[in-house]
């Protein structure tokens, strides 16, 4: 695997890291109760929603670019490798 390939799969990954981040962050912000359970505390999901539901902004107006622009940089250098 060639050293473009590493990076723009290592974007890809930031890009669905930030989105997933993003879409729980903005679920948690208008429904708070919706990853929670009535009979059950989880400590580390309640963390982790608290940690996405104050940072969904930035990861929706960073991760979403990024995720789109590296995929479509990813399948336009593939088509290109493939007309080879």
């Amino acid at each position: 695997m060639r050293k473009e390939h590493k990076s723009a799969t290592f974007s890809i990954f930031i890009g669905i890291l930030l989105v997933v981040i993003f879409f729980v962050g903005m679920a948690a912000s208008k429904r708070p109760d919706t990853f929670m359970s009535k009979y059950y505390v989880d400590t580390t999901l309640d963390l982790f929603v608290r940690f996405c539901a104050e940072w969904w902004i930035p990861a929706g107006i960073i991760g979403i670019p990024l995720f789109l622009i590296s995929l479509v940089l990813s399948l336009w250098r593939e088509s290109k490798e493939n007309r080879k």
